[in-house]
């Protein structure tokens, strides 16, 4: 399966995130940030691009001054 995975630069932007996609009945699971994206510890937000459309996604949180990295990654 292939999800989007939003990486941050900060615990307070992953809250901020995760606070507007709530809002805007966006679903997503919060996970640690995989080993093979970075080895930093940390959150990493996981969307089913099935469900949202990357351009979606980056426009939100560009709007929300939201900084982060997006992964595509495929889990078996």
């Amino acid at each position: 399966m292939r999800y989007f995975i939003l990486i941050f630069e900060s615990t307070h932007h992953v809250l901020k995130a995760e606070k507007v996609f709530t809002g805007m009945g966006i679903k997503f699971d919060s996970m640690p940030v995989p080993k093979e994206i970075s080895s930093d510890c940390g959150i990493a937000i996981r969307i089913d691009p099935a469900l949202f459309d990357e351009h979606l996604i980056t426009s939100i949180l560009k709007k929300s001054d939201i900084n982060f990295q997006l992964h595509e990654k495929i889990y078996k």
